[in-house]
């Protein structure tokens, strides 16, 4: 299900959820980064059957959790442990440059206020499709095949 919080500018992966999102709301207003859908499954058979290499700037990172700068390195471990050790499903490291990159270009974005507010105005604008309402009654008639169940009011 795709639930969205009006007026939060998403930064996401090349999904299906965001994929259908940016149709509704425009380019200019999502930041998405990562590798495309379509390639996602080539990624993790590469990884399961051959090797992948952890981006050199994500490796300092998970350097600086397990010295404990960010909190209790155990509180972390099956993360670092999931890309270091058991081949990254999650494409983790690899979406890492680009996920540092979408940010920065949402720092300036935010910076430009006039810019910032026109996005999260039109973001909202354009989010009807996503309701709770019409995605709740769309999965319960073409995924859950149910019915509504009439409520007595009293």
């Amino acid at each position: 299900m795709k639930f969205v919080l009006n007026g939060g500018l998403i930064i996401g992966t090349c999904d299906g959820a965001n994929i259908e999102i940016t149709r509704e709301i425009g380019e200019s207003n999502i930041f998405l980064f990562g590798n495309l859908a379509e390639d996602v499954e080539d990624l993790r058979h590469a990884h399961t059957y051959g090797s992948h290499a952890i981006d050199p700037d994500l490796d300092k990172v998970f350097d600086e959790i397990l010295k404990g700068t960010f909190g209790t390195p155990h509180d972390f471990a099956a993360l670092i442990g999931a890309v270091r050790s058991h081949g990254d499903y999650y494409l983790v490291s690899d979406d890492f440059h680009s996920y540092m990159e979408t940010h920065r270009l949402v720092d300036e974005a935010y910076r430009n206020q006039d810019e910032w507010i026109t996005k999260c105005i039109t973001a909202v604008a354009r989010m009807g499709f996503f309701t709770s309402d019409r995605c709740i009654n769309e999965y319960a008639e073409e995924i859950w095949n149910v019915e509504p169940l009439a409520v007595e009011k009293h």
